[in-house]
């Protein structure tokens, strides 16, 4: 039996989520942009020292799809905050998103992000 672990990709619209999600599932890079309307998870199992399945969830970047992070943030064992490295600000904004997931998220000490 494989040990499961809740895997979120968050980040502003257009970062590449579903790009980064897609290339490590299928070792292919897809570069057609297709916005993440709420959120999509796939599974992949992974063998380390014991088999590990990856639910691997892209959430939507849009600002009118924050709201839902509460709901998709829960129950999170890890968190990958992606950022577009040609955008200026994605950078600044990725604070916002890791006080999102901080506030909304499981965490009881943001020292274990």
């Amino acid at each position: 039996m494989s040990r499961p672990l809740k895997v979120l990709i968050i980040g502003d619209g257009d970062a590449g989520k579903t790009s980064l999600r897609s290339r490590y599932l299928t070792d292919q890079f897809k570069p057609a942009y297709r916005a993440t309307i709420g959120a999509d998870f796939v599974s992949k199992t992974i063998e380390v020292s014991v088999k590990v399945t990856l639910s691997i969830w892209d959430t939507a970047g849009q600002e009118r799809f924050r709201s839902l992070g509460t709901a998709f943030y829960r129950g999170a064992d890890a968190v990958i905050i992606a950022f577009d490295i040609t955008n200026k600000g994605a950078l600044a904004r990725t604070l916002s998103w890791y006080r999102d997931f901080c506030s909304m998220g499981d965490l009881s000490d943001e020292s274990d992000f």
